[in-house]
């Protein structure tokens, strides 16, 4: 397995970007920007940003239009500038963003990271198992089913040759149906199985898992008494704004609110 050593790092996911959220967009900026670029001995050797950073991805080739969406620009400034500083920052396809290419990872400086990964610290002994989260739901058969074929090397390569008016009106419908699909589920339908986790858990050596995916934020304690937890997604609700994500140290787990 793919395995990160580190010091300390700041963890996100399912901030869900888009030309519609400007409020959210501002204050992940600015969350950003105080958990990695405030004070220089607290800044964190790492960014890890769990998947689905953008509601929608349609392709790299969106930050080389006439006019990009503006919420972009300000984002791939704040990303390069935090390269810049010497914090490593890695992003991880989500289920909503899984078409990021080399191309924006080289436009901000960052890297593209695979779907697991085990983070071990250099000090401790304490090895976390990364994931956006979605894979762990496999009582989903039907996500399950559509995660398959957009992970396919054949339907990214025809989706991406169509013309960006056209995959911006197909991601559109997408989600759409997702929604639908969604509203017909019912709730631990969609939720993690928790064989799955043990498994992967198993698999990988680690004691915590870390994941996304869910909009289930919290810690969770499994049967076999290892520890599952799940990042905030962003979101307003009833005007009020929620987001936040982990920084991990040597000395522990620590909540980064807005």
């Amino acid at each position: 397995m793919y395995t990160l050593r580190f010091e300390s790092a700041v963890l996100c996911s399912d901030v869900h970007l888009s030309t519609n959220t400007d409020k959210i967009s501002t204050a992940f900026i600015h969350w950003l920007k105080e958990c990695c670029l405030g004070k220089i001995k607290a800044r964190p050797e790492r960014l890890l940003i769990l998947g689905d950073l953008f509601d929608a991805w349609i392709g790299d080739d969106i930050l080389e239009t006439a006019n990009p969406p503006e919420y972009l620009g300000r984002l791939v400034s704040i990303l390069k500038e935090i390269s810049q500083s010497g914090i490593k920052v890695g992003i991880m396809h989500g289920n909503r963003d899984f078409l990021i290419g080399e191309a924006f990872c080289k436009k901000t400086q960052t890297t593209l990271l695979p779907q697991e990964i085990l983070l071990s610290h250099n000090q401790s002994k304490s090895n976390y198992l990364l994931m956006h989260g979605d894979q762990l739901c496999t009582d989903d058969k039907e996500h399950q089913e559509f995660r398959k074929m957009v992970l396919s090397t054949h339907w990214k390569d025809t989706f991406l040759k169509k013309d960006i008016s056209n995959r911006l009106l197909i991601a559109s419908q997408m989600r759409k149906e997702s929604n639908y699909a969604k509203s017909r589920k019912r709730q631990e339908i969609m939720d993690i199985n928790v064989l799955e986790v043990e498994k992967q858990l198993d698999c990988s050596n680690a004691s915590i898992i870390i994941h996304g995916h869910t909009h289930r934020p919290g810690s969770y304690e499994l049967p076999s008494g290892k520890k599952r937890i799940v990042l905030p997604d962003w979101r307003i609700f009833k005007d009020k704004l929620s987001g936040g994500g982990l920084l991990l140290k040597s000395s522990g787990i620590y909540q980064l609110s807005l």
